[in-house]
This record gives structure tokens, C-alpha cells and sequence, in this order.
């Protein structure tokens, strides 16, 4: 999860390692604990950019939500209901580097980490090229 201003420079960010958790449960954690910190620091505003099409289609009521995640996805829409203005839209991976990278960091460890500071250089490299608009390119291995 990461919370960024108007400029997109960070304000919060965290990482958990969900351990066994499948990726549509994962992310649907992912995202109900990014709504829980911006509530925690005072956020009215927000913009979520999610790139699990299961999720983000859930939240949106677009899609039938799956059973696994129908509890997760009452919990949002009960945080949001706090935040006075929420858009969420679906985002490709590619186009956010610094959540893929987060999200890689979170595998890393066990249980969760979070700081209002970006120390790593490579985190704060990534977030420039993020603002900027630079994509992550993958190439097959």
C-alpha cells in the first residue's frame, strides 16, 4: 500500500507478507489496510489504483464478489463510506512500479512493516519514475 499527495510523493506506505493467502485475497487485504491508514492520517480525498480486476471489479459492484473475499470487500465499502471523496479505478502492474515493488518487499518478511519515509534509494527511484509516468517493462526470462 502506498499513499501519495497531489504530487505524488509518499506520505504512507506498508507492506504485509499475507503468508498463504491467494492473490485476489491478498489484495483485497492490501487494499482494506491502505483505507484503514488513510482514515488513520486523516485522508478525505482518495484515488485508489488497484490492478486485481477480481478486486477492483468487486468493489465496484461489477462483478458477482467471490465467497472468499465477500467479508474483505463489506469491510471497504464500510471505510469508504468515511472518506468523503474515493475514486477506484483498475491500474496494470506495469503502470505502478512502486506497488509492485512494495508488494515484492512484502514477501521478504513475515507480518507487516510501514513508515511515512522512503529510505531505500531504489523505492525512492521508483516513485520518481512513477511520477513521471516511466512503466516497468517484463521481459521473459
Amino acid at each position: 500500500m502506498i499513499l501519495r499527495d497531489w504530487r505524488g510523493d509518499i506520505i504512507a506506505m506498508g507492506a504485509s507478507n499475507y503468508s498463504t493467502a491467494s492473490a485476489v485475497m491478498a489484495e483485497s487485504r492490501s487494499l482494506r489496510d491502505g483505507l484503514q491508514a488513510a482514515l488513520r492520517i486523516g485522508v478525505s480525498q482518495l484515488q485508489v489504483e488497484g490492478d486485481n480486476m477480481v478486486v477492483i471489479g468487486a468493489f465496484n459492484n461489477k462483478i458477482q464478489v467471490p465467497w472468499q473475499i465477500k467479508n474483505i470487500i463489506q469491510d471497504i465499502h464500510l471505510l469508504v463510506q468515511q472518506i468523503r471523496q474515493v475514486w477506484v479505478s483498475h491500474i496494470y502492474r506495469e503502470a505502478n512500479m512502486a506497488k509492485d515493488w512494495l508488494s515484492r518487499f512484502g514477501h521478504s518478511f513475515t507480518g507487516s512493516w510501514s513508515a511515512t519515509k522512503c529510505d531505500n534509494p531504489i523505492l525512492r527511484q521508483i516513485v520518481k519514475d512513477d511520477r513521471i509516468g516511466r512503466t516497468l517493462v517484463r521481459r521473459g526470462v
